[in-house]
């Protein structure tokens, strides 16, 4: 019998062989057949530490989301493991800074992800146009285009002279030397990015003018603007018809989107629950409430819907400390026995 882990990273143990309950009833399901979690652990083993190190520097880059969450994958994007660390790439300064203080956290989730100690630290670098190192190229391939520097094309830009006046007239009202030096190169470089932008065939804003990349129609302010005035409309057709479906709400909101109509409808079936007592069944609220979650119109409105609804929100309801919670079976009757009555 021999001692293996997981190559999920779980930290779970398996035994591989035949002892025991589970592997006797594996047996008899598959007499001579071991499972994969058994039998790629083992084989990885056997081949030798250095190829189990690379296969779990594979395994993780390529878990990379599972480990560190969605957000922070699609901002972090992992180049390879070279000398037990770690290398990031992080456009991201702000998140940079705040993964660099939770760095020995990161170490502990890989690690244990791998289920041995594959790093012992990380580091934070620019993309990898070529492997520093054999078999880096194998473990992420490198991005052969590189990054268009802003900054160091903004500094080629030369400002006018009737420019420079307008940027050093923006700060004369300021009292403070350095406040008045400080707006002044910041204007400077803002007339210089507009310039640089427009070299690259960015064009304005359909709504407010400012200079947008040439693919998008809207700048980002106005992009998210348009978005929540969207979302505000579909809570609005939700406060008056709880019941409606996206396709009735489209046409309110034509371009309202299946996702965009449930996250408003969890938001405010959550707003909603916290003002609703667990026991009420009979106020404007309450009813409200249960159409909004069961998407019911109120001629389906039955005791029986409101009952299974407040039951199932019950954990998302204001409860009054006295209030004991019903069995479940008094309020939900179990289907099989009601079938065979009928």
């Amino acid at each position: 019998m021999q001692r293996i882990s997981h190559p999920s990273g779980s930290g779970r143990i398996f035994w591989c062989g035949r002892a025991g309950s589970r592997g006797n009833s594996m047996a008899k399901r598959t007499p001579g057949l071991e499972p994969v979690t058994s039998v790629i652990p083992r084989w990885v083993h056997g081949k030798g530490r250095p190829f189990e190190k690379k296969f779990f520097a594979h395994w993780v880059i390529w878990h990379w989301e599972d480990i560190v969450g969605s957000y922070n994958a699609r901002q972090a994007e992992p180049q390879g493991i070279r000398n037990e660390i770690l290398y990031l790439y992080c456009w991201n300064s702000v998140l940079r800074n705040e993964l660099q203080m939770m760095q020995a956290r990161i170490v502990d989730q890989v690690n244990q992800y791998a289920a041995c100690p594959l790093i012992r630290g990380i580091a934070f670098s620019r993309r990898w146009e070529q492997p520093e190192s054999d078999g880096i190229g194998e473990i992420r391939i490198a991005h052969q285009q590189k990054e268009y520097d802003w900054g160091r094309q903004r500094k080629r830009i030369a400002l006018s002279e009737e420019e420079q006046r307008e940027a050093a007239a923006l700060g004369g009202g300021a009292e403070d030397t350095d406040i008045r030096e400080k707006a002044r190169i910041l204007y400077a470089r803002q007339l210089q990015m507009n310039r640089l932008r427009k070299e690259r065939q960015w064009r304005p804003c359909a709504d407010c003018g400012r200079l947008c990349p040439p693919e998008q129609e809207r700048c980002m302010s106005c992009r998210s603007r348009r978005q929540e005035e969207r979302a505000a409309a579909v809570r609005q057709v939700l406060r008056d018809i709880p019941w409606a479906r996206c396709g009735e709400v489209r046409e309110y909101v034509p371009d309202c989107t299946p996702k965009l109509l449930n996250e408003q409808r969890a938001a405010m079936v959550q707003q909603l629950a916290s003002e609703v007592d667990v026991r009420d069944t009979s106020s404007l609220k309450a009813r409200n409430l249960v159409m909004l979650y069961r998407c019911l119109p109120p001629e389906q409105l039955t005791e029986e819907e409101m009952a299974r609804t407040l039951y199932q929100l019950r954990f998302n309801l204001h409860r009054p400390k006295d209030y004991k919670a019903p069995k479940r079976y008094s309020v939900i009757p179990l289907g099989k026995k009601d079938r065979r009555k009928s």
